[in-house]
């Protein structure tokens, strides 16, 4: 019960400060007029708030000057956004899991000397611009596509159409670098301790010990770690919105930022993530009181 209680006070403090962050825009234009709009600012965020309730019944109209007024429903566009995106960070943080996770098993089956430079590799590779990566990616497909003519993947996308493995890659390859480097010293230090050494002694071999010992103690470590990584991923899928021209909830908040529009995108984004994590650490908290990490 004192955790439920607990959550559901997370989850109202981080309701209020993103209904607050969404104010900002509207207090900062006031003071480029020397002015200090709280009060029109709090009726602003108010509105918004009651705008996008019930989510199903929300329309965006957005006035495009000589076109006319375009309308956005929730149900029919805007939710297409907003799957899109999910869809897309969902399989990237997976795969960057996965291939962190598996890298970091391959890694730890050589010797110290090897491990080094393979370490030494993909720290480099960490400091590319998330941008270079992009530019890269689209660069080698147009490459690829000038000397064989086979199109592997469209590097933009043109209304509506949507692609999915090259923006997926793109997104996920330095957070599973982030990924890889957190756990590989989570594997390390958990080499180093006399557990490891009394399975060796016993006559286990390295893989049994790596998979059934370090792996189940050091993986919740990686867990809590991986928080951060999911917010570095978020800003990223800004900018590969942008560069693929993908039709995300990201790029349409770009093109369209208003107080609902912002409120509308940290809530899909916030909901799901705060959600998964949760469950996940009341998962790994109640597996370590109750013993199930070997020391």
């Amino acid at each position: 019960m004192k955790g439920l209680g607990k959550w559901l006070m997370q989850i109202i403090i981080a309701f209020a400060a993103m209904i607050v962050m969404s104010g900002l825009p509207i207090i900062i234009r006031g003071l480029q007029q020397g002015e200090l709009w709280l009060e029109k600012t709090v009726e602003i965020v108010i509105q918004s708030v009651k705008n996008l309730f019930p989510l199903k019944d929300y329309v965006f109209q957005y006035d495009q000057g000589w076109a006319g007024v375009k309308e956005y429903t929730y149900a029919k566009t805007l939710s297409e956004y907003v799957e899109y995106s999910l869809q897309i960070l969902g399989l990237a943080l997976a795969a960057a899991v996965i291939f962190a996770i598996l890298g970091t098993f391959i890694t730890m089956l050589f010797k110290e000397k090897t491990r080094q430079r393979i370490k030494l590799t993909f720290y480099f590779l960490e400091s590319m611009p998330d941008i270079l990566v992009i530019m890269l990616a689209q660069l080698s497909v147009v490459m690829i596509f000038k000397q064989t003519g086979v199109l592997i993947s469209k590097v933009a996308v043109i209304q509506d159409e949507r692609i999915y493995w090259l923006p997926v890659l793109c997104l996920m390859i330095l957070p599973m670098i982030q990924l890889y480097r957190l756990s590989m010293l989570t594997f390390e230090a958990e080499e180093r301790k006399l557990y490891v050494e009394f399975a060796r002694s016993l006559g286990f071999g390295k893989l049994v010990i790596l998979f059934f010992h370090i792996y189940r103690n050091a993986i919740v470590s990686v867990f809590f770690q991986s928080k951060k990584t999911m917010w570095f991923m978020l800003s990223n899928l800004f900018i590969l919105e942008l560069f693929f021209n993908m039709p995300g909830i990201m790029n349409f908040l770009a093109e369209h930022l208003t107080t609902e529009i912002f409120l509308l995108t940290v809530f899909v984004f916030f909901v799901p993530v705060f959600i998964i994590y949760s469950i996940g650490e009341w998962y790994f908290l109640r597996r370590v009181n109750k013993g199930g990490v070997s020391t």
